[in-house]
C-alpha cells in the first residue's frame, strides 16, 4: 500500500509536468540553459549561471541585506558587467534575472526582472572593475559580524587560520564612511583605499572581497566572513581585553609574498593549488544550491 501510494505521487508530479503544469526541475534546468546560451553565448551563460549561485550562496551563508548589496562579474574581454536586479532577494536570483551594465552603469540588458538595477550600489563595483583589469568579481555585504568588526580600530588579529589568509589579501587602509554610497567622487576614494589588494573593510559600512574569478572572490569573503566571527566572539568572550587574545606568531602569518610562493609551488605539482583553494569550495557549494533548489540555473 505504501509502494503504491509513493508511485502514485511520482507519477502524479511527472504527468503534471508533462501536461503542462509545473515543468520538473531537469527539463526546467535543460530548457533554460538552452535558451540562455543562444540568447547570450555559452561562456556568459555559464558566468550567469555562477553568479546566481553565488547570490544563492550568499543567501544561505547569512550575506545577504534583503534586496540591497551586490555581486558583480565582468564578461571577460568586454566592458560589460552582470550585476542583480534591485528588487530581487538573493534567494531570488535567477541567470536569466541578472542585469547587464557597462563601467559607467548603463544597462545593456535588463534581464527578466523588469527591476531594473541599483546605480548607487554600482558605485563601488564599477569604480573597482574600471581601476583593476586583474578584479573579474567583486562581492559587497553587510554581514553582521564584518559589519562590527569595520565598526573597531583593533582590526584582524591572527588569531585563526582563516585570518592569516584573509590577511595576506587585506588593504591596510579603510575606506571612510560618507553615508550612503551615492556620490561619483567616492570611487577614486574606494579605490585608493583598496590599493592591489582584494580585501577592504567599509568603515561602519562592511566590506569588500574581490577576486580574478567568482570562486577566489567567495573564498577571500568566506575567510574574511570567518575570521570576523571568530575574533567577535573572541573578543566577547574575554570582554573586550586584547591582553586576553592568544595571536599566531608574525612568521606564520601568511603574507602577500609567501602567498605567491605557495602558488608557484603548487604549479610545480605541491603544495596547495588554486584549483583547490577556490574552484572546489565554491563548486561544492554550488553543488549543495543545486541540491537545495537548482532554480538559480533558470
Amino acid at each position: 500500500v505504501a509502494f503504491s501510494a509513493l508511485l502514485g505521487l511520482i507519477l502524479g508530479y511527472m504527468l503534471k509536468g508533462y501536461f503542462g503544469g509545473e515543468v520538473i526541475p531537469a527539463t526546467k534546468c535543460a530548457e533554460a540553459t538552452k535558451k540562455g546560451i543562444q540568447k547570450y553565448g555559452e561562456k556568459e551563460w555559464k558566468l550567469r549561471v555562477e553568479l546566481a549561485a553565488a547570490y544563492r550562496i550568499s543567501a544561505h551563508l547569512g550575506w545577504d541585506e534583503i534586496i540591497f548589496n551586490h555581486i558583480s562579474v565582468r564578461i571577460p574581454g568586454r566592458d560589460e558587467f552582470l550585476i542583480n536586479a534591485f528588487g530581487l532577494h538573493y534567494d531570488e536570483i535567477t541567470a536569466s534575472s541578472l542585469v547587464k551594465v557597462n563601467s559607467k552603469g548603463k544597462v545593456i540588458d535588463e534581464g527578466t526582472s523588469g527591476y531594473g538595477f541599483n546605480y548607487a550600489g554600482f558605485i563601488i563595483h564599477g569604480a573597482i572593475h574600471e581601476a583593476r583589469d586583474d578584479v573579474n568579481c567583486v562581492f559587497h555585504t553587510h554581514d553582521r559580524d564584518m559589519q562590527a568588526m569595520s565598526n573597531i580600530k583593533t582590526g584582524i588579529l591572527p588569531i585563526s587560520l582563516e585570518s592569516i589568509q584573509a590577511l595576506a589579501v587585506l588593504s591596510p587602509e579603510k575606506h571612510k564612511c560618507r553615508g550612503i554610497t551615492t556620490k561619483e567622487e567616492e570611487r577614486e576614494a574606494i579605490v585608493k583605499a583598496l590599493g592591489q589588494h582584494d580585501l577592504l573593510f567599509l568603515e561602519n559600512h562592511g566590506t569588500v572581497a574581490c577576486g580574478g574569478t567568482i570562486a577566489e572572490a567567495f573564498q577571500n569573503m568566506f575567510n574574511l566572513s570567518r575570521a570576523c566571527s571568530y575574533q567577535v566572539a573572541t573578543m566577547s568572550t574575554v570582554g573586550g581585553d586584547l591582553s586576553q587574545i592568544v595571536t599566531v606568531d608574525s612568521k606564520y602569518v601568511q603574507s602577500a609574498e609567501s602567498k605567491g610562493r605557495a602558488n608557484d609551488i603548487s604549479q610545480k605539482g605541491g603544495g596547495y593549488s588554486e584549483v583547490a583553494r577556490f574552484d572546489r569550495p565554491f563548486y561544492a557549494m554550488m553543488r549543495r544550491m543545486e541540491a537545495k533548489d537548482p532554480s538559480f540555473r533558470y
